[in-house]
């Protein structure tokens, strides 16, 4: 078979003769190596700011890298699992690099860490294409190398924008079904500080403290609590929070 750099429809449309998740997985590893790909991970169902439900992946990172990752707490502050979740279009990790070069606040300068940290594990670049629609609520895959390799991935964005929806197509097939009271046309789309703002309020903190840990004015917290409020048709903080854990979006603390 010719590589996929040659024809990459007739080779992202040979992983819907993989019976498994495992021959899927291998497949897709075969595929994604012809763009530079050294590492490679498809997640559905992602949790979110703290929420230990239960996900299906594929694919995966260094096991070091996990388990420093979670040891960390950095799916609470991952500007990439925030894109994927509330855009469309893929995120370049080299823009995510660079726009975080301009803020000094407590968080970004920890985001700037995680950054730091993972190219050590061998994750100096990265393309992550958010995921939704049909299987699941939301999703993406990310598609990684060391920084030396970054051009590359970069170069061939439009195709693994194109083989992380052709996985997705043939990866819902091993996913759990989302629960008819999940489902995501049912639940508000929160934004991630909307997200932060609750879940920091769900562990008592006040107004000023969760801007203190978000490096923003009390004011625009208030601002954000408001509108989760709104989006999730409650009145006052507490309801907001209750509405929120109990919808899924955020974990009680």
């Amino acid at each position: 078979m010719l590589p996929p750099l040659h024809a990459p429809m007739e080779a992202f449309a040979t992983l819907s003769r993989c019976t498994s998740s495992s021959e899927l997985g291998q497949r897709v590893g075969e595929l994604a190596a012809a763009y530079g790909v050294q590492y490679w991970l498809y997640a559905v169902d992602l949790p979110l700011v703290n929420d230990r439900r239960e996900q299906f992946t594929l694919g995966g990172y260094p096991e070091g890298w996990v388990n420093h990752y979670l040891a960390c707490d950095y799916l609470r502050i991952d500007p990439i699992v925030a894109h994927c979740h509330d855009h469309a279009t893929p995120l370049n990790w080299a823009r995510a690099s660079e726009e975080l070069a301009r803020g000094q606040d407590p968080r970004t300068r920890r985001v700037r860490q995680m950054f730091g940290e993972a190219a050590e594990f061998g994750l100096g670049a990265g393309i992550s294409i958010p995921l939704h629609g049909p299987g699941a609520g939301w999703g993406l895959m990310s598609f990684a190398a060391h920084a030396w390799l970054a051009p590359r991935l970069a170069a061939h964005t439009a195709e693994l924008h194109l083989l992380a929806h052709f996985v997705h197509e043939q990866a819902r097939r091993y996913c759990r079904a989302t629960p008819a009271s999940r489902q995501p046309n049912d639940v508000p789309r929160l934004t991630r500080r909307e997200r932060e703002a609750l879940y920091w309020a769900s562990a008592g903190k006040t107004s000023w403290e969760i801007g203190q840990l978000l490096g923003i004015s009390e004011r625009t917290v208030i601002f954000h609590m408001q509108n989760a409020s709104q989006k999730l048709g409650v009145s006052g903080r507490q309801a907001a929070v209750a509405r929120a854990v109990a919808m899924g979006l955020i974990a009680a603390h």
